[in-house]
């Protein structure tokens, strides 16, 4: 039987973010951290095609929740980078960096940092963008929320 090679030998769930001449190494977050990020993300893109899911909600974050979410992704990075009197805009940029790295993939969150936080600028091409966010869609299906709730509700009825 074939024997799988151990994760951590290959596998780098970090993200280091070069700042103001210093790289920080954010370290990969906690679950709880992770699936957050990707409802957020089900939120957001789901809100940006206009359409109402039960996730609508999450999709509009006041200042203090938007804070804790960059605290949440950049981990101990966050407290590094006030510490090292980082501006506020470079610790938000490094934050939604964070986020997508979380909830998307590196490379989203290499395109979102390259472009400078401007989101016209990290849109490749519409082909692109629907094969990226088909991606998140069935990532976030994996979870096990609506597809298993409607299972759950669909057994044991009759039809």
């Amino acid at each position: 039987m074939a024997k799988l090679k151990a994760l951590d030998e290959f596998f780098d769930d970090t993200l280091t973010l070069p700042v103001s001449g210093s790289e920080y190494t954010i370290p990969a977050p906690d679950a709880e951290t992770g699936l957050l990020c990707q409802r957020l993300m089900q939120a957001g893109v789901a809100a940006a095609a206009g359409q109402q899911t039960d996730l609508s909600d999450l999709a509009d974050l006041d200042d203090d929740e938007e804070t804790d979410l960059y605290k949440r992704c950049l981990g101990p990075v966050y407290d590094a980078l006030v510490a090292d009197k980082v501006s506020w805009p470079k610790i938000k940029h490094c934050g939604v960096t964070a986020f997508l790295w979380i909830a998307a993939d590196l490379d989203t969150a290499m395109r979102f940092w390259d472009a400078g936080g401007v989101p016209e600028a990290m849109a490749p091409d519409r082909a692109a963008s629907e094969a990226a966010a088909s991606t998140t869609r069935s990532r976030g299906s994996t979870s096990g929320t609506s597809r298993s709730r409607q299972a759950r509700t669909s057994r044991g009825k009759s039809s």
